[in-house]
């Protein structure tokens, strides 16, 4: 087992050295997607494991299925989650999203996009898929979730400006109507990403929001520790060093 590590409340994400790292951005979408009831939810592109389990301990009436393609990644995510309390309501599945012949609907869909379009990329295959759009374009991405979400479903997606006006468009060209969008801050007037709830419903008036995750002296807003308090151990590295004694 790597010495890479991260631990939530209920579970814990281990070997983290071919995928990314546990993110932000997937802490704030695993702790931001909501749905009032789902019984079948999709994970794509689920790399590390962590948006499968926080769905996993978040709804327990949910069976999830997450997709990862990369081969290596896939085995890490395993890994993550064969040893959880959830692995019997989570299955995993080495696929590509844009092959993949689903039969089931899914009530749920979350999911963390490669969103940078015309970034240099770097040395690692397994960060470069993660990361770029040319490895599940907005078009085809919004085209599948179309033909697997259910009709009051909620797909919930996370990216940066300006990928997000993109994203937003290609949704729309597919009947994903957006429900709800959440600019988030790093510190007060320091963008950082849009939280965005989709479905094949309409809105007449679109929920916008901001939230504000540190403030002008870096210092957590309780808004942030109020979203987290289910998962975030705020002794996060009390456990790292006592997992290494």
């Amino acid at each position: 087992m790597g010495q890479s590590f991260f631990h939530f409340r209920q579970f814990s994400i281990f070997s983290q050295s071919k995928g990314l790292k546990v993110t932000t951005d997937a802490c704030l979408l695993g702790a931001m997607a909501s749905h009032p009831s789902p019984s079948k939810c999709l994970d794509i592109g689920t790399g590390t494991g962590v948006l499968s389990l926080m769905l996993a301990q978040k709804f327990p009436q949910a069976d999830v299925i997450a997709l990862e393609m990369d081969e290596e990644v896939h085995a890490e995510a395993a890994l993550n989650i064969s040893l959880s309390d959830f692995s019997s309501r989570i299955q995993l599945l080495h696929a590509d999203f844009t092959l993949w012949d689903h039969e089931p609907v899914f009530d749920l869909i979350v999911c963390n996009p490669p969103y940078f379009l015309d970034h240099l990329q770097g040395s690692s295959q397994q960060k470069n898929m993660a990361m770029h759009n040319n490895s599940l374009p907005f078009d085809i991405l919004a085209k599948g979730i179309a033909s697997c979400l259910a009709p009051k479903g909620r797909c919930w997606m996370i990216c940066p400006e300006p990928s997000v006006s993109v994203l937003i468009n290609e949704c729309k060209s597919n009947g994903l109507h957006l429900m709800k969008s959440v600019e988030v801050f790093n510190k007060p007037g320091k963008y950082f990403r849009t939280i965005c709830c989709f479905s094949a419903e309409q809105a007449l008036h679109p929920d916008r929001a901001t939230f504000l995750l540190f403030d002008e002296h870096g210092v957590k807003t309780e808004a942030f520790k109020t979203l987290m308090t289910d998962f975030y151990l705020e002794n996060t590295e009390f456990y790292k060093r006592k997992s290494k004694g």
